[in-house]
């Protein structure tokens, strides 16, 4: 039963995923998830990346999932151990929840503390007696703990591109959130990509620039090493990446591999043959591709 409705949240979460974070299943481990949050705007946590870990019991939906903030967070309703306080993780509790509800009602607490059943109450003292303390206090556990070395990185890299802005598109933060970016690449005359606008998502992990980040193509496009899902067959992105590397060598690499495919090392092994044995045939189907999904 519990993995038939875990599995059913996964796809729904698919088909339609929350707007205020992202979440996915540890590696094959269906019943651990991890998600990753922005703080919300106007808000202490404001530019800040925080991490959850899921556990669903084997008794779901009967039971409530464990939830845990992995980052230190200055909250009155999350404790020093990443426990959260709120009702519905507890005897409010209902299986018709899922666990988007729950990372929303997470969310929304972050914006508005819940003050009247506090974890920890010389916070709620601060935020009730004295919110400018308690705001400061907030913001730089922010700062420390949910940007820390991979936001200085990150931010270093958003300036640089804006100084020199590069020649194949353009790249940066989504709603401010500098661990979530999208980029447009553009310049690949001389291809069948030629006059597309193709949309790429970065997701920077909490570890950069010692991991790499995740890259994905939200435009459909025809190519042997981009995948239905846009995942980037690209050996910088996996076991060849360097923390030397950047986002921009990343999106130039990126625009590489679109004009020059490399067939021998396919994500879409159908593509490829049709690269290696009918180069017309290839040529005019990534361009019957890119007028009908990267110029609309």
């Amino acid at each position: 039963m519990a993995s038939k409705r875990i599995l059913k949240e996964f796809k729904d979460l698919q088909k339609g995923p929350p707007d205020f974070c992202s979440l996915a299943p540890d590696n094959e481990d269906m019943f651990i998830w991890r998600a990753t949050m922005p703080g919300p705007r106007d808000s202490p946590y404001e530019g800040g990346k925080f991490e959850l870990i899921i556990h669903f019991p084997p008794d779901y939906p009967y039971k409530p999932p464990k939830v845990a903030f992995r980052n230190k967070i200055f909250h009155p309703n999350i404790n020093r151990n990443g426990s959260i306080g709120i009702d519905i993780l507890k005897d409010k509790w209902s299986p018709a929840l899922t666990i988007s509800k729950v990372l929303l009602s997470i969310y929304s607490i972050l914006g508005a503390p819940m003050l009247n059943d506090p974890l920890e109450e010389n916070i709620a003292n601060m935020y009730k007696t004295d919110r400018s303390q308690y705001e400061t206090v907030a913001r730089n556990w922010t700062q420390k703990y949910a940007m820390g070395p991979a936001y200085e990185t990150i931010s270093k890299e958003l300036k640089g591109l804006e100084r020199c802005p590069p020649s194949y598109g353009s790249a940066g933060p989504v709603d401010g959130d500098m661990f979530h970016w999208h980029a447009a690449i553009l310049d690949l005359r001389n291809s069948p990509y030629d006059g597309g606008l193709f949309k790429v998502d970065i997701q920077f992990p909490l570890q950069y620039p010692l991991e790499p980040p995740k890259v994905v193509f939200r435009t459909k496009i025809f190519h042997p090493n981009i995948d239905t899902n846009g995942s980037i067959g690209l050996d910088i992105l996996k076991d060849r990446w360097s923390a030397n590397l950047t986002i921009s060598q990343v999106l130039h690499s990126i625009c590489s591999l679109l004009k020059n495919p490399n067939p021998d090392a396919p994500l879409v092994s159908e593509t490829a043959n049709m690269y290696k044995t009918d180069r017309s045939k290839y040529d005019t189907t990534a361009r019957s591709w890119t007028q009908k999904y990267a110029m609309g």
